[in-house]
């Protein structure tokens, strides 16, 4: 899990800056990210399912081989269209890492723990987004954006060795209801899934929420290392250093925020990082220099340092076990559609009303998922007490 963050840390914020470098326009730039929401759409579900099907580990492995043709094809792109490739295969590595992680470590931990367990895991993966920024900023502004591209598909591949050893030493006792894929298995899973969507429950209010936030969040997330390198003049090492104050403030709140998913209830922990994310865009477009930016970006860290343990104990309590891995896809993909063009509209915004609509439009517009995250987002009590897999002997 480190290894594979360890890429996101090192790129995120320099891939808008590489685009630019490539000669993208700031409305290109959030063209560039609508468009490699695609294939995302398209394969978290996919993920999940073969998570479900396949057994978590040996999932991993193949998103992981995914990881390293992905920043093969970053390091050899020569225009910001022909770096669309490269989200295209860390699309397939996400669609079938993601959901396995997270329903291997549901699958092995107990219920009234599982808001910890998310948030110790989160904590020691997020530990790379200390120096995982800096470093992706040192490597692009030293050596190159190729030799960064080069060091994340390094990580990817140490990753998938790791994790072919584990699937060949590990029985995996946890693994649950494994079978070939097939249609037929993927038309009942969907099936089982739409009939959850659809009740009006827990699963329907949970997509509802996390697609209002999609929508909102990516209309300015892509575009705020644009607005430092732009509007501020921040190096590439300087954006990267935000990435490490990020990382600093993750990897302290990311326990706490899982145990406050636990003792005070998912709801609590969802909605009080809603509020952070919104209180950290609106400080981003008030900040006038590198330790306000870095305010923004602590408050953002904290944001997702409570929702994620929350959002991953809710889908873990809201579905059946053998659901789990294309239920964290579905949650993914949520509101896919509706936020697709999300990073072009703000693109546009940028253009036609100045740098800071896009971050003023997410603040509206992400407002409107307080509401049915306080009133809806409650784990039934059947849910609570339906029989769970066996727990790792370590959980």
């Amino acid at each position: 899990m480190a290894l594979i963050e360890a890429t996101y840390a090192m790129t995120s914020v320099q891939i808008p800056i590489f685009l630019r470098w490539l000669g993208a326009d700031v409305a290109q730039v959030g063209l560039y990210f609508s468009l490699s929401a695609i294939v995302p759409l398209i394969l978290l579900v996919l993920g999940g399912w073969l998570s479900d099907s396949l057994g978590r580990l040996k999932a991993y492995a193949l998103g992981s081989l995914a990881g390293v043709l992905a920043y093969a094809f970053f390091a050899v792109a020569r225009s910001w269209e022909m770096a669309l490739a490269g989200p295209a295969f860390v699309a397939i590595a996400a669609a079938l890492i993601r959901p396995s992680t997270r329903a291997y470590l549901a699958d092995t931990t107990r219920p009234e723990r599982r808001g910890r367990v998310f948030g110790t895991a989160e904590t020691i993966a997020n530990v790379t987004w200390i120096f995982g920024g800096p470093l992706g900023g040192l490597l692009a502004q030293s050596l190159g954006f190729a030799w960064l591209f080069a060091a994340s598909g390094l990580a990817y591949a140490l990753a998938a060795g790791v994790v072919l050893i584990l699937a060949r030493s590990e029985r995996q006792a946890s693994e649950i209801h494994l079978e070939r894929p097939s249609l037929a298995s993927l038309r009942v899973s969907l099936l089982e899934m739409g009939a959850l969507i659809l009740s009006g429950g827990l699963m329907t209010w949970l997509l509802i929420t996390d697609g209002v936030r999609d929508i909102a969040v990516d209309m300015s997330f892509n575009l705020m290392p644009v607005y430092l390198s732009d509007v501020w003049g921040f190096t590439r090492q300087q954006i990267g250093l935000l990435d490490g104050v990020f990382g600093l403030v993750l990897v302290a709140a990311s326990y706490p925020g899982g145990w406050l998913a636990d003792k005070a209830s998912e709801r609590v922990a969802l909605v009080s990082g809603l509020i952070a994310v919104l209180a950290s865009r609106l400080s981003f477009i008030l900040a006038t220099g590198f330790w306000g930016f870095a305010f923004s970006w602590s408050l953002l860290a904290i944001s997702v340092a409570l929702i994620n343990p929350a959002m991953q104990s809710l889908i873990s309590k809201g579905v059946p076990a053998r659901l789990r891995g294309i239920s964290y896809g579905l949650l993914a993909t949520s509101w896919g559609l509706l936020s697709l063009p999300s990073p072009w509209i703000g693109g546009l915004l940028w253009t036609h009303f100045g740098p800071q609509a896009p971050f003023l439009a997410t603040v509206a517009l992400g407002s409107l998922a307080l509401l049915p995250a306080w009133r809806k987002l409650v784990v039934p009590k059947e849910a609570t007490e339906q029989p769970e897999a066996t727990p790792h002997p370590l959980a």
